[in-house]
């Protein structure tokens, strides 16, 4: 469908004798068992290998699609906006190879690093929000359910 509309796009383009650059990934949202779920990329296409980046036992990690050498897609789990980064790398064409990804020469933040350093205007403010009283105070609270949680999991295995 996504072709259908790209080549629409650029007909229109060339009657009104104008190059215009189109590049449009498409991405799905869900939430499955209360974690983020973004899926960037073609629902169709063809993929020929899956390379993980992270650990899955912590719930934040990322699947690469591979078809040969190129990414063709990708799932971010347990991000809130690493996917955003993420496509900004496949607007930019700055993706890395699957052979970098494969062998863990670069992995998801080294990408993000990367289009930080393309589009300088995106600020990433992480830093600068957790400095706010409020926030520290929110971290440190769900710090410490999940330890409470844990704390009430290790005296029911007991």
């Amino acid at each position: 469908m996504a072709y259908n509309i790209e080549a629409a796009f650029y007909a229109a383009m060339n009657m009104l004798d104008k190059r215009v650059e189109f590049r449009y990934i498409p991405h799905t949202y869900m939430t499955i068992n209360d974690k983020a779920v973004h899926f960037v990329g073609e629902r169709g296409q063809k993929f020929s290998e899956v390379v993980i980046d992270g650990d899955e036992t912590t719930g934040r990690f990322v699947i690469w699609y591979v078809y040969g050498e190129e990414v063709v897609g990708f799932v971010t789990v347990g991000y809130n906006n690493l996917h955003l980064y993420l496509w900004e790398a496949f607007k930019l064409l700055i993706m890395p190879p699957a052979t970098q990804l494969r062998n863990g020469m670069i992995d998801h933040k080294a990408i993000v690093a990367k289009v930080l350093k393309c589009r300088p205007e995106i600020k990433a403010k992480r830093s600068e929000t957790l400095k706010l009283p409020s926030i520290m105070r929110t971290e440190f609270t769900r710090e410490r359910e999940k330890l409470d949680d844990f704390k009430s999991a290790l005296k029911q295995n007991m």
